[in-house]
């Protein structure tokens, strides 16, 4: 999925090119472009990339599908529900500005999701591109030691890279709207769209594979993207308290976001203007950066608690901002 990647596009899809499992045998494999609402080149250089692609794997078959609405939620629900090859196994969700950091790295996820019959998603380790540079700014520093803090603990869904038994996420839509569509999709995945307690083992995150995606350094994108993350957060827990209500009712929640979406493509915004009490997910936003460091070892975590303390100091300005955006239903900055 591509919004306005033409700078990143073709070196995305070239990396993917040197992926080993293109020429695995056993797969059967499409590679889905999907341009949504760009306002630049993007199909274009998509395009002149798969035909690269295919000279070098003749075995794949490739699809551009442009999308005229722009919006992340909406193209992973044209993807999964109209494009995608219905006798699909597994669906393989890519953004379109990430590098892979193995030639292995999607086998490996495959592998994983194979060898596990138990869980319905398998993940790499996502890493920022900045993990690389041995010499590094104070807003960088910030930036990775708050990811190794994140990657310290159990596997999650990042929506730069994850594959999907299809049959799981065939059962759901995304809400139109969604701000952060990684952690809805984690919820319908591990408790069979609300129907049962949250199963961990239907995740597993696949050894000596990884992903690297640009890092947020700047403090303007960093301050944007913490805005996005909190509303993002906020909004889907007012989402999974109304589809958990729903669902004890006896409504299926996929097809209610199904049902809603077509119904009005504001609801969620709706639904966030009608609450009225604090921040949801904001306290503990604001004190996960020192809760985090419990999950390093002793001598890491004294030397990222200075680090830490301030992004608690960072989260309270953001938090403030957020409780005003959901109060209002926005969305989009």
């Amino acid at each position: 999925m591509a919004y306005n990647e033409e700078r990143n596009i073709a070196g995305m899809l070239a990396s993917l090119s040197r992926q080993t499992v293109l020429d695995a045998p056993g797969h059967s494999i499409t590679v889905h472009v999907l341009p949504n609402g760009c306002r630049d080149a993007t199909a274009a250089c998509a395009r002149e990339a798969l035909d690269a692609l295919v000279r070098d794997h003749p075995a794949v078959s490739v699809e551009v599908n442009e999308i005229v609405e722009a919006g992340k939620a909406n193209a992973w629900n044209r993807f999964v529900h109209d494009f995608s090859a219905r006798e699909a196994d597994a669906l393989l969700f890519l953004d379109g500005d990430i590098v892979f950091g193995e030639a292995e790295c999607i086998e490996r996820v495959v592998r994983a999701l194979e060898e596990h019959p138990e869980a319905v998603v398998a993940v790499d380790l996502p890493l920022k591109d900045i993990a690389t540079k041995s010499s590094l700014s104070v807003r960088e520093r910030m930036s990775l030691s708050a990811s190794r803090v994140q990657t310290a603990g159990p596997p999650k869904i990042a929506g730069s890279l994850y594959l999907a038994r299809a049959a799981a996420v065939r059962a759901f839509w995304l809400p139109l709207g969604l701000i952060v569509e990684d952690g809805f999709v984690k919820a319908m995945l591990l408790t069979n769209c609300f129907r049962e307690p949250e199963n961990p083992a239907g995740i597993v995150r696949a050894q000596n594979a990884t992903h690297f995606f640009e890092a947020v350094t700047g403090f303007r994108a960093w301050f944007k993207h913490e805005r996005r993350l909190v509303n993002g957060t906020a909004i889907n827990i007012l989402l999974f308290d109304l589809l958990h209500g729903l669902v004890q009712q006896g409504t299926d929640a996929g097809e209610y976001v199904r049902d809603r979406n077509r119904a009005d493509r504001a609801w969620v915004s709706e639904l966030a203007r009608s609450y009225r009490g604090s921040l949801p997910g904001g306290r503990e936003f604001l004190t996960q950066p020192l809760a985090q460091l419990a999950r390093l070892p002793k001598g890491a975590a004294l030397q990222t608690f200075p680090i830490s303390l301030l992004r608690v100091i960072l989260n309270v300005g953001v938090c403030l901002v957020c409780q005003s955006d959901v109060r209002a239903g926005r969305l989009r900055w």
